[in-house]
């Protein structure tokens, strides 16, 4: 049955996050048998063209403000005559994506009109808000609004069974459907063109032991623990290098760390990378993917590896880690950086197990965006079915 969905997400690019990666493939794959729109916030006209480019997606850019930390948006959908018409009667479904503005927005026009709104969390937001603005006292000011918006919406989901664990920690008691994230990435028609260019960029041509990370360059993403177990493999004189993809504010940190540690010769900051066919040479590439984030309830990274056999060794009992069985289809270890360099040294020391682990990510980790929103779809007709009793 062919529905009207609205889809909302209260950030955008320039921001460059796993939301907008999860809403730019559901509007992809949803509107190929739907009506589907996706509400964001309203950036300068030039920024919203980079996104089209980047993206490949049109959105309604929703009337915003900024706001004093994280270089978000505040979306004011109230005073938006596009939003308005938009969120009509004729919506079968109101899906947001972040529990602020347009969160809200979904919730009350969902209601108004007598249609089922939901919610999918993401983000560990309280962490969030107490990083950005250092007080207890706005942090609690936020969840306190962040949870009202969580109850007045009628279906809440998350990504992740961590993500789930999150939101009863911040006291929320309904029930709660998780829908895990997928990857757009495919295999390429010219993989060892791919991995030649890499080679030649990096000069990587006779290094037996490559390490990848992607991501944001951010303090969440925990890297000085993994730049740690690399001084303690460099002792051990094991050759390897470390490629790391991406950008963010703390680049500059953590380069002139390498440096003070004695890794510059080891770990090379490639800086972001948005040609996504690009992007995939350095998967191809790669010996190991690591992974050391505890705050990521669902990260896309390790999905991407998995599209191409490239197993992920991630923190032991970390929400992203629930996708993976240890020494099957990727690898967990414990929090120590020590004992992440040893795991690391003897998972490179036997390529042929190496090799069967990232065969079974490929198996058993790797899903595509396609399936997620089969997967979408089927709990929109349950839930419609349900509402018109």
């Amino acid at each position: 049955m062919r529905k009207n969905i609205l889809l909302s997400l209260d950030a955008w690019y320039p921001q460059i996050s796993g939301p907008n990666v999860v809403v730019t493939n559901y509007k992809k794959y949803l509107e190929q048998n739907n009506e589907c729109k996706l509400l964001v916030p309203k950036y300068s006209k030039k920024l919203s063209a980079e996104a089209l480019e980047k993206t490949g997606v049109e959105v309604e850019h929703i009337k915003s403000v900024s706001v004093v930390f994280g270089g978000y948006r505040n979306t004011l959908p109230l005073l938006d005559k596009r939003a308005l018409e938009l969120a009509n009667e004729s919506v079968d479904i109101y899906h947001s994506h972040s529990p602020f503005g347009l969160g809200h927005f979904f919730a009350t026009q969902a209601e108004k009109y007598n249609k089922p709104s939901i919610l999918t969390m993401h983000t560990k937001y309280q962490d969030d808000f107490m990083r950005c603005t250092k007080s207890k006292v706005l942090t609690e000011f936020m969840m306190q609004r962040m949870m009202k918006v969580i109850d007045e919406t009628d279906y809440v989901w998350t990504v992740s069974d961590g993500a789930e664990k999150m939101l009863r920690d911040y006291g929320y008691t309904g029930d709660v459907t998780v829908i895990r994230n997928g990857t757009d990435m495919t295999l390429p028609q010219n993989p060892e063109q791919l991995i030649d260019r890499v080679n030649r960029e990096y000069n990587l041509t006779d290094e037996e032991n490559v390490l990848l990370f992607v991501g944001r360059i951010v303090c969440t993403k925990n890297l000085p623990f993994v730049f740690d177990a690399l001084r303690y493999i460099k002792q051990r004189r094991v050759p390897f290098k470390m490629l790391i993809v991406g950008d963010g504010e703390e680049r500059k940190n953590y380069q002139k760390l390498i440096e003070e540690w004695g890794l510059e010769n080891n770990v090379i900051f490639t800086g972001a990378i948005y040609d996504r066919e690009y992007l995939k040479a350095f998967y191809l590439r790669a010996d190991l993917f690591v992974f050391p984030s505890e705050y990521d309830t669902a990260s896309l990274c390790p999905l991407e590896a998995a599209t191409f056999s490239l197993p992920t060794l991630l923190l032991k009992d970390c929400p992203t880690a629930e996708t993976i069985k240890n020494d099957f289809s990727g690898y967990e270890e414990k929090d120590s950086s020590k004992l992440w360099a040893e795991r690391i040294v003897d998972i490179l020391s036997d390529k042929t197990k190496l090799k069967e682990v990232g065969s079974n990510a490929r198996k058993f980790v790797y899903r595509s965006w396609e399936d997620v929103v089969k997967e979408v779809e089927s709990n929109y007709d349950s839930i419609l079915e349900r509402w018109r009793w």
